[in-house]
């Protein structure tokens, strides 16, 4: 009997540690993904269902709770900026000459006819996926863990997600995005990892969008995890004005 109340215990504390651990994953690949600042440089490839390329360069900027990130190139799109404050978003597009406030159901939206949503941009770039996401450890395999994310506010545009996190790393391999009627919306993949200023990073990101074929493809060009910034480029004035 003492036996096997210890092994009842024992389970109890395993399923209790089980449950407790996706938590902490996610906790992790959170600090591993994000730091107190961040510049990044990126060349961006959409890629349409036929094969056809565009390119462009975006850079970003990111410290705590703001993010901002410009358009460099091509000239079509250079100057365009988006902003993120806390819980509010901003978009500056240089042919209206004016800064359009983003409504909290926009952000499911395509951000600039990518792959990616203005949500996708925020967790990516500076939130993380906790503050969003109730996790679910579903699986422990020798290289990656197996989470199930689901969001802890109706108002996100996926009914749930389901990423591989490397165990070694602790930062994300692949996230299946499902969409609210349980359909595969997209899939990201992460690749070619690299160490950069003690930290782990991913240097190239796949999105791809099951339901449309299309594919955008992010390729660090430069990553800074100590930038000197100003405080004002988190701004609506800066935004518009780029300076």
């Amino acid at each position: 009997m003492k036996r096997l109340l210890i092994l009842g215990l024992l389970v109890a504390l395993a399923s209790s540690a089980a449950g407790a651990s996706g938590e902490e994953i996610l906790a992790r690949l959170d600090e591993t993904m994000q730091s107190n600042s961040r510049e990044v440089v990126q060349k961006m490839t959409l890629v349409s269902a036929k094969g056809q390329e565009r390119t462009r360069q975006v850079q970003m900027w990111s410290k705590t709770d703001r993010m901002l990130v410009r358009f460099l190139a091509p000239a079509d799109v250079a100057g365009t900026g988006l902003l993120s404050v806390g819980d509010d978003m901003w978009l500056y597009l240089p042919a209206l000459g004016r800064v359009r406030r983003i409504a909290g159901h926009a952000k499911k939206g395509s951000f600039m006819g990518t792959d990616l949503s203005y949500e996708d941009m925020e967790e990516f770039g500076k939130t993380g996926f906790a503050a969003a996401y109730s996790p679910e450890l579903i699986k422990m395999e020798e290289e990656f863990y197996l989470l199930r994310l689901t969001p802890r506010s109706q108002d996100r545009g996926y009914q749930y997600l389901e990423m591989k996190v490397c165990r070694e790393r602790f930062l994300p391999l692949r996230i299946e995005y499902y969409a609210p009627d349980g359909s595969l919306a997209k899939v990201l993949t992460t690749m070619d990892f690299q160490e950069v200023q003690g930290r782990p990073t991913a240097s190239k990101l796949i999105v791809e969008d099951v339901a449309k074929g299309s594919k955008t493809i992010l390729e660090q060009l430069q990553v800074d995890f100590e930038p000197d910034m100003d405080e004002e480029i988190f701004s609506t004035r800066y935004l518009e004005r780029g300076r």
